[in-house]
C-alpha cells in the first residue's frame, strides 16, 4: 500500500521544484517599472548639486510630484502651476511662451535653465548578484544622472531625443536598500538667438506649422525608465527578417538575428535559444568581456525557419493582420541570463517607380492604392494614451485609409502606435528628419536606434529621408547604409517630395502639396489639375483647412470667442500663420454656400464642404489608378484642439464632414461621380471580380422632381474601375441640383449609393497669386449652393438601441425621412447623458448623409461603454435642415 504522506512529501518537492523553476524563469525577466513618484525642479530653484540630490539628504520640499514618462511643462499643467493650456488662450500666458515657429527659447524662458528629476525607490533583494541595468528610452535633449551618490552618465553623452540608453549601475545600486536616482534634463532651444533658414537644428522634436509650440520644447523625460536585473549575458534587438514566397504565399523563410551583450569583465560562453510557436533552434556563441555579437539564425542552416503555408499579414481591408511571436533566451552555464520577445509579420511589401517616375506600392504581389493621411504627434505635450492611439488608428481602419506617414518634424513613434498599426491593418511611412541638422553624427545614431527598435513591424512599410529637401550627401548614404543593414527589406527615398513634379525621379517618386492645396482645393481640382491633382503620388496633398465640428469648438474656446472667427483666440487654434491663412477657405465658404450668421451656422456649412472635398480627393484617386498611385494627405490627426486646420479626426477624437466624406469615397466596392467631364464610375478596391454590377443615377431638381435617370449593367475587374456612363444633363436644371447615385450587385442588393449636391454654375478657375506670402485665388465662376439655406424643415422618424457586445455599446438608429421633403446632410452623435459632451470616438458606419423623401436607413456606431463614465447614452440628429 502506498504511503500517502510519501506522496504528500513527494507532491511538495515537486512543487517546491516548479517553483524554483518559475523563480528562475521570472528573474531572468525581471524588470522594474520606474514611473511613479518622482520629483520635479527647476534648477534656477535648486543648490544642491546632483551627488547630493542622489543621496538620503536632500530635501524636496516645494518640488513638484510628478510620473514619467512625462515633459517638464506637462507635470507643471499637472500641478496646477498653468491653467488648461489647450483652452482659449492659455497657453499664451504659459511661462517662456513664444508665437509663432521659432528654432530657441527666448533668453527669459524659464526652461532654458536645466530641471531635476529626483527619485527615491527601492530594488528587490532578489536583484543582488545580478547585474542590473538602468533603462531609459526616451530624454529630451540632454542629461547628467546620478545614483546614489555617484554620476552615471554625463550630457556629453547622453544627448538627443530619440535614442534609447542604457546604464550598468550593478556597482552603483542597492539592492533590497532605497536607492536615490537624480536626472539634470537640459532642453533643447537654448542656442543663440539668429535667424535660421531652415525648420531644424537638432535631433528633436519640431511643430512645423500646424500647431502652436510648446514653451518648454518638450524637454523631460518623455519615455519610460526602468532597472532590468539579468545575468552576465544580455539579448537586445531581437529581429525577424521574412521572405515570402510571392505570389503564390505558399512559403517564407525566416531568418531570425539578435544583439547579445556580454555585461562582465569575464568572458563568458552563452547559448542563444529562439522559439517561434512550434519551431525551435540554438546556437553557442562565445563572448570576450563586455563584448557586443549580432547572432543571425539563417533558414539555409536552420531549416525549420522555412515554413509552409504561413499565416499573412496583410493592411486592411486587403486580408486580415496575423502576427507571430518569436522567444529568445540566452542560458548560461544551464541558467537563464536574459531573455526577449517581439511580435512580427510575415509578408512582402515592396515600391518601386512606374514608367512615369511615381512611387507604386505592392503587398504580397498585389498593387494597392494608397490612401491615407500625414500622422503628426497626437499630444504637444507628449501625454501619450492608449484611448488617443487606439481612437486615431481604428479611425482610420474604419475608413480604409491604408497608410500613415509618420512626419519628420514629429518623433519617432512609439512602440505603441506601431503595435495598433500592426493590429488594424495600417500601414507606416516613417519619415527619418525634417531636415539635415549640423550634428550629423548625432543625427545617424538616433535614426539606428529608431531602425532597431520600430523594424519588427509588419505595418512599417516605407522610409522617407527628410521633408521637402534632401538630406546631405553623408546623411543621405548613411540613413541608406543603416536600412541595407537593419532592415533591407524597406524602400527608402531621400525627399519627401518636390514642388515641381518633375524633379519625382530625383526626390524618389513623390511630391508635395501646394499653397492652393494646403488652403482650399476644390472638389474639381484633383481631376482637373494634372500637376498637382490625382496623378502620381503626393506625400502631402490636401483640400485646404478643415473645421472641427461645432461640439469641439464650443470645448476649446469661450463662448465670447467662438463667432466671428477672425479673432486671436481663432488664429491661435489653427496654424501658425493664423486664421488668415485660411482666407482664401472663409471667402469660398461665403460664395459657394452663403454668409453664415453665427458660428453653428459656419460650422454646419464647412463641414458639408469639407465632406464633398475630401470625398472628390479620394474619389479621384480611386478613379485614375493607377497612374494616380497615393496620397498621404496634409494631414491626418492634430496635437491640440485646432478650430481650423488639416485634421480628419480632432482633439477631442471627434471626426466631421472630411472624415466621412474621405470614408465615402474610400468604400471598396464603390459607385462615384466625375467633377471634370461628368462621368459615373465604380471603383472596386476588392481583388475580385464583380459582374453584374447595376449602376443607376437620379439627378433631381432642387424641388427634388427627377430631371434625369440612367442605368447601366457593368463588369469590374479586380482592383480595377469601370465607366459606367456620362451624365446626360438635361435643359432646365434649377442651379442647385441634386445627383443620387446607387450600386447594386446581381441579385439586387445595394452595396454602395452616394449624393452629391451639384450646381449649373461651372467652376472656372481664374486669376491665382502664389506668392507664399499673400496667397490669393479669384476663380471667374463658382458653383452657387445658397439654395440650400432654402431647404424646408424635416422632423425624421427616429428609433435606436443600445445594445452592450463585450466592452462596446453598438448603437443601432433607424432613420426614416416621413416627408416629401429633403434630408440633407443628417449627422448623428451619441453624449454622454443629456447636455454632455459627444463621445469620441464612435465609430458610425456612415454621417453626413442625406434621405430623400420616404428614404429609409439604419446606421450603427460603436464605442467604448466605459467612455460613459456611468451616464446614460443620449442620441442627438440632427443636420442642414433636420429638426432636432
Amino acid at each position: 500500500m502506498t504511503n500517502p504522506f510519501r506522496i504528500l512529501f513527494y507532491l511538495a518537492a515537486l512543487t517546491a521544484a516548479c517553483f524554483v523553476t518559475l523563480i528562475s524563469v521570472a528573474r531572468a525577466e525581471q524588470t522594474l517599472p520606474l514611473r511613479d513618484g518622482w520629483k520635479l525642479q527647476s534648477a534656477a530653484k535648486v543648490s544642491a548639486d546632483g551627488a547630493v540630490l542622489s543621496s538620503q539628504q536632500a530635501s524636496t520640499d516645494g518640488w513638484y510630484t510628478t510620473s514619467v514618462p512625462r515633459t517638464v511643462l506637462a507635470a507643471l499643467v499637472d500641478n496646477g502651476v498653468c491653467p488648461d493650456p489647450f483652452y482659449g488662450d492659455n497657453l499664451t500666458r504659459a511661462p517662456g511662451y513664444r508665437a509663432g515657429r521659432w528654432m530657441v527659447m527666448p533668453a527669459d524662458s524659464p526652461f532654458r535653465k536645466p530641471w531635476w528629476y529626483r527619485l527615491v525607490f527601492d530594488i528587490p533583494a532578489d536583484y543582488a548578484g545580478r547585474q542590473l541595468t538602468l533603462c531609459f528610452d526616451g530624454i529630451n535633449y540632454r542629461a547628467n544622472l546620478w545614483l546614489n551618490g555617484r554620476k552615471v552618465a554625463d550630457a556629453k553623452d547622453v544627448i538627443g531625443m530619440f535614442r534609447r540608453f542604457r546604464f550598468d549601475v550593478t556597482a552603483t545600486a542597492k539592492p533590497g536598500r532605497k536607492n536615490y536616482l537624480a536626472v539634470e534634463v537640459i532642453g533643447p532651444a537654448q542656442g543663440p538667438e539668429k535667424r535660421y533658414n531652415t525648420k531644424q537644428i537638432e535631433a528633436t522634436t519640431g511643430w512645423d506649422d500646424h500647431c502652436p509650440q510648446p514653451p518648454d520644447a518638450n524637454m523631460g523625460i518623455w519615455e519610460k525608465v526602468y532597472l532590468k536585473a539579468t545575468g552576465p549575458v544580455a539579448v537586445r534587438n531581437p529581429f525577424v527578417l521574412p521572405d515570402l514566397e510571392i505570389p503564390s504565399l505558399a512559403k517564407a523563410s525566416l531568418t531570425v538575428s539578435a544583439q547579445i551583450v556580454n555585461l562582465t569583465d569575464q568572458a563568458v560562453e552563452t547559448e542563444l535559444q529562439g522559439k517561434i510557436e512550434n519551431i525551435s533552434f540554438a546556437k553557442r556563441v562565445s563572448l570576450a568581456a563586455k563584448q557586443s555579437r549580432w547572432v543571425k539564425f539563417e533558414p539555409k542552416e536552420y531549416r525549420q525557419l522555412n515554413i509552409a503555408k504561413p499565416r499573412v499579414w496583410w493592411p486592411n481591408p486587403m486580408g486580415p493582420q496575423e502576427l507571430y511571436r518569436l522567444d529568445l533566451t540566452a542560458n548560461v552555464d544551464g541558467k537563464t541570463s536574459d531573455s526577449a520577445a517581439t511580435r512580427f509579420g510575415i509578408r512582402k511589401i515592396t515600391s518601386a517607380l512606374n514608367q512615369e517616375g511615381w512611387r507604386k506600392f505592392q503587398v504580397n504581389g498585389k498593387d494597392v492604392l494608397i490612401r491615407g493621411g500625414a500622422w503628426m504627434t497626437c499630444d504637444i505635450l507628449l501625454r501619450f494614451s492608449h484611448r488617443r492611439y487606439d481612437a486615431l488608428i481604428r479611425y482610420a481602419k474604419e475608413a480604409n485609409l491604408n497608410m500613415l506617414r509618420s512626419e519628420g518634424f514629429s518623433i519617432r513613434e512609439t512602440d505603441e502606435f506601431y503595435d495598433l498599426c500592426d493590429r488594424h491593418g495600417v500601414m507606416v511611412t516613417q519619415q527619418l528628419f525634417g531636415r539635415s541638422i549640423p550634428d550629423e553624427p548625432l543625427a545617424v545614431a538616433c535614426v539606428k536606434d529608431t531602425i532597431l527598435r520600430i523594424r519588427n513591424h509588419p505595418s512599417l512599410v516605407h522610409f522617407l529621408g527628410h521633408d521637402e529637401t534632401y538630406p546631405t550627401p553623408s546623411l543621405d548614404k548613411a540613413y541608406r547604409g543603416l536600412i541595407a543593414r537593419f532592415i533591407p527589406d524597406r524602400s527608402y527615398q531621400p525627399h519627401s517630395g518636390a514642388f515641381n513634379v518633375n524633379e519625382r525621379l530625383k526626390t524618389g517618386g513623390t511630391r508635395t502639396g501646394t499653397r492652393e492645396l494646403w488652403t482650399f482645393a476644390n472638389p474639381s481640382k484633383y481631376y482637373t489639375g494634372k500637376n498637382d491633382g490625382a496623378w502620381g503620388f503626393a506625400q502631402s496633398g490636401g483640400i485646404g483647412g478643415i473645421v472641427a465640428p461645432y461640439e469641439s469648438i464650443r470645448r476649446m474656446l469661450p463662448e465670447k470667442d467662438q463667432w466671428p472667427v477672425t479673432n486671436s483666440d481663432w488664429s491661435l487654434h489653427t496654424v501658425a500663420q493664423g486664421i488668415h491663412y485660411f482666407d482664401v477657405l472663409l471667402q469660398q465658404l461665403d460664395a459657394r454656400y452663403g454668409p453664415s450668421d453665427g458660428i453653428r451656422t459656419f460650422c454646419k456649412k464647412a463641414q458639408t464642404m469639407n465632406y464633398e472635398c475630401a470625398r472628390a480627393m479620394f474619389e479621384a484617386y480611386g478613379r485614375n489608378k493607377y497612374r494616380a498611385t497615393g496620397i498621404t494627405t496634409w494631414k491626418y490627426d492634430v496635437a491640440w484642439p485646432a478650430a481650423m486646420t488639416w485634421q480628419y479626426v480632432d482633439w477631442y477624437l471627434n471626426v466631421g464632414g472630411a472624415y466621412y466624406g474621405a470614408k465615402k469615397a474610400c468604400e471598396t466596392l464603390h459607385v462615384q461621380y466625375s467633377y471634370d467631364d461628368g462621368s459615373v464610375w465604380v471603383v472596386n478596391g476588392r481583388y475580385r471580380d464583380f459582374g453584374g454590377l447595376r449602376v443607376t443615377a437620379r439627378l433631381l431638381n432642387n424641388d427634388l422632381s427627377e430631371k434625369g435617370r440612367q442605368t447601366a449593367v457593368v463588369r469590374v475587374a479586380a482592383d480595377g474601375h469601370t465607366k459606367a456612363f456620362v451624365l446626360n444633363r438635361p435643359k432646365g436644371l434649377s442651379r442647385l441640383y441634386f445627383l443620387k447615385l446607387t450600386l447594386e450587385d446581381a441579385d439586387g442588393k445595394l452595396v454602395s449609393d452616394n449624393f452629391y449636391w451639384l450646381s449649373t454654375m461651372p467652376e472656372l478657375p481664374g486669376k491665382m497669386n502664389e506668392r507664399w506670402e499673400d496667397f490669393s485665388m479669384q476663380p471667374r465662376s463658382v458653383p452657387d449652393y445658397k439654395a440650400l439655406d432654402k431647404l424646408p424643415s424635416v422632423r425624421l422618424e427616429v428609433s435606436k438601441q443600445f445594445v452592450r457586445e463585450g466592452g462596446e455599446t453598438v448603437v443601432s438608429v433607424t432613420l426614416k425621412n416621413p416627408s416629401d421633403k429633403l434630408a440633407f446632410a443628417v449627422h448623428l452623435a451619441v453624449l454622454r447623458g443629456k447636455g454632455g459632451h459627444e463621445i469620441g470616438p464612435t465609430y458610425w458606419q456612415d454621417n453626413y448623409f442625406s434621405l430623400l423623401p420616404g428614404e429609409e436607413r439604419l446606421v450603427q456606431g460603436r464605442f467604448a461603454t466605459q467612455f460613459l463614465e456611468g451616464a446614460e447614452p443620449v442620441l442627438t440628429v440632427d443636420g442642414w435642415n433636420v429638426k432636432p
